[in-house]
């Protein structure tokens, strides 16, 4: 019994921290460590998800993860393949592109986000493009590192026992670079969030980052943290997810 006991308190240890949190929230602004006008005890916030209604809450929700999941995805297509190319397979390539490539990735994709309204218009291709801007970078950067950083004596040995340059690219080099590149996916996604938000708050009329402006513009309080409360739920949730994508592909690991 008491080994079973110290089974679940191990597995619950990370989550008292995030108890402890929630309990602050709840008693700080009661007994005035904080003014309750601007930061609302967590069962005021929690309330006001009636007066969104449900349905409203996952709309926004589900409009919010079609928006990352689309523009996460047409990024990932996009970088790991020019990664790969930019990492090894064409060395004059490489030479001739990175310097562009790295002077582009300096630039926020906040700040060109009214340059894709221009381009694509107010809606959910401007949206799109600064999810794919966003993501692009850490993925293809970690995906050219993976690819750089393959031991040598892995290609060397497959040579040597007559493997051809495709089974070298599927069954050596892919292998050997994939966990830099989920890496680079999990840097992608947290980057991509944070400009889905921003960039929901600007140019949509839904979303959860459309509910923090519009709450923000109306001075509900309450639903500010709500919708914010929401974001760290779905990103926590996409995070697990790849946690679980990688343990489940990188079984040598």
């Amino acid at each position: 019994m008491l080994k079973f006991l110290s089974t679940i308190n191990k597995k619950l240890l990370s989550f008292y921290i995030i108890i402890a949190f929630l309990i602050l929230w709840e008693v700080a602004p009661r007994i005035g460590w904080a003014n309750p006008q601007f930061m609302p005890p967590l069962s005021h916030v929690l309330a006001s998800a009636k007066e969104v209604t449900l349905v409203k809450i996952l709309l926004d929700t589900c409009v919010s993860l079609k928006r990352i999941i689309i523009g996460f995805t047409l990024s990932a297509i996009l970088a790991v393949p020019t990664g790969f190319v930019i990492g090894g397979a064409f060395p004059k390539i490489s030479k001739f592109f990175k310097p562009l490539l790295s002077f582009l990735a300096q630039i926020p994709p906040f700040i060109l986000f009214p340059v894709f309204v221009i381009i694509f218009g107010i809606g959910e291709k401007g949206i799109y493009t600064v999810i794919l801007w966003s993501a692009f970078w850490p993925i293809m950067f970690t995906t050219i590192a993976g690819v750089q950083n393959v031991d040598p004596l892995l290609i060397k040995s497959a040579i040597s026992m007559g493997s051809n340059n495709v089974t070298i690219f599927f069954k050596v080099i892919i292998p050997a670079a994939l966990e830099s590149i989920i890496i680079g996916m999990k840097t992608g996604m947290s980057m991509a969030f944070m400009m889905l938000i921003g960039a929901e708050s600007l140019g949509a009329d839904s979303g959860l980052g459309w509910l923090i402006h519009n709450s923000q513009s109306m001075g509900f309080i309450p639903r500010i943290y709500l919708a914010v409360i929401l974001v760290a739920v779905l990103g926590l949730a996409v995070n697990y997810f790849l946690q679980w994508l990688e343990e489940s592909i990188i079984v040598w690991k």
